[in-house]
């Protein structure tokens, strides 16, 4: 699929590339949905809808395919591009070194983590309470 260091970082940049594929999908088809403002890209070619996908053949409908396939393109070219796919490359070594928790670890820090979070919830809420408390009956003399 890549033709510079072909078989490295297979996973990092097959990831990158089908998610740049993704996002070109979505291009191609916010280009197809503005196109149909115009009569000429709603127009029929065929007459009845292509078969598999059951959708009408319009000139709308073949210049989002070719937006698609154009920023597809591109995304593969770029993968390919030496120092980027470098990057990706030593990125998957890089990651394929990491020491990973175990998921008792994982599940102790995340206990950890949620009670300091609640325990900062609630000194704020009380804090804020405590000086809307003050300003309002103290300074503004408002709660006599």
């Amino acid at each position: 699929m890549f033709k510079y260091r072909s078989g490295e970082g297979v996973y990092a940049r097959g990831t990158a590339f089908w998610s740049l594929v993704l996002l070109a999908f979505y291009g191609g088809r916010k280009f197809f949905f503005w196109a149909q403002q115009w009569e000429f890209s709603r127009r029929d070619l065929l007459g009845s809808p292509i078969p598999v996908l059951a959708f009408p053949l319009t000139p709308g409908f073949l210049m989002g395919a070719g937006v698609c396939l154009l920023l597809s393109y591109l995304a593969w070219r770029l993968l390919n591009a030496p120092k980027i796919a470098d990057l990706l490359v030593d990125t998957e070594v890089e990651m394929k070194k990491v020491t990973w928790p175990s998921m008792d670890d994982s599940r102790k820090a995340s206990v950890v983590v949620v009670v300091c979070v609640a325990v900062m919830v609630t000194f704020l809420a009380a804090s804020d309470f405590g000086l809307q408390w003050f300003f309002f009956h103290v300074v503004y003399g408002q709660g006599k």
